[in-house]
């Protein structure tokens, strides 16, 4: 028994593009993805769509890794930082020997607000936004039990991390979450 589970529709939102959405794992080309204007009723149609999903996929990936390295480069700017200012507290001259008698000035540690605005992070928490929604847009395309789709999906996050996962600093890195 095939049912079309379209349960919100009215007369005014039928287009000529009806495709039933099928809860089993199933191979046809005519599918609804997403939103009620993404369908799929042709071939053509439908290799474009998986096309593009496979380019999302990728894409996740991909920002995935443009997440880290910016983390990375702020670590590694924050260490530096910290560096820096202990060569200066270690190389501080002993009383009565430079050319000055100023002292100078300590670093102030950033308040928790400073931290929380800083545009590092404010980057940093957009990014993560977007991650997660592409992230769950690709588990409602999986979900569409259409196996194109889902090789779509796999074939693109599987060959963005094959260009972008490599680059691992920590093994313990998790891949599971954003």
């Amino acid at each position: 028994m095939d049912h079309d589970h379209d349960h919100g529709t009215d007369e005014s939102t039928i287009t000529a593009k009806s495709c039933p959405m099928i809860m089993v794992f199933h191979a046809g080309h005519c599918e609804r993805i997403l939103w009620r204007g993404w369908v799929a009723s042709t071939v053509t149609e439908f290799v474009l769509s998986a096309l593009a999903i496979f380019l999302v996929s990728f894409l996740y990936e991909a920002l995935k890794f443009l997440r880290q390295q910016l983390a990375r480069r702020e670590a590694r700017k924050e260490s530096e930082r910290l560096a820096t200012e202990q060569r200066r507290k270690n190389e501080a001259p002993a009383a009565g020997g430079c050319c000055s008698e100023t002292p100078l000035a300590e670093p102030r540690e950033q308040t928790y607000w400073q931290r929380l605005f800083a545009s590092t992070h404010i980057v940093q928490s957009v990014l993560n936004l977007l991650q997660i929604v592409i992230s769950y847009l690709l588990m409602l395309i999986f979900m569409t039990f259409n196996y194109w789709l889902c090789l779509a999906v796999i074939l693109g996050l599987g060959l963005g991390y094959f260009f972008f996962g490599w680059n691992k600093k920590n093994p313990d890195e998790s891949e599971c979450c954003p």
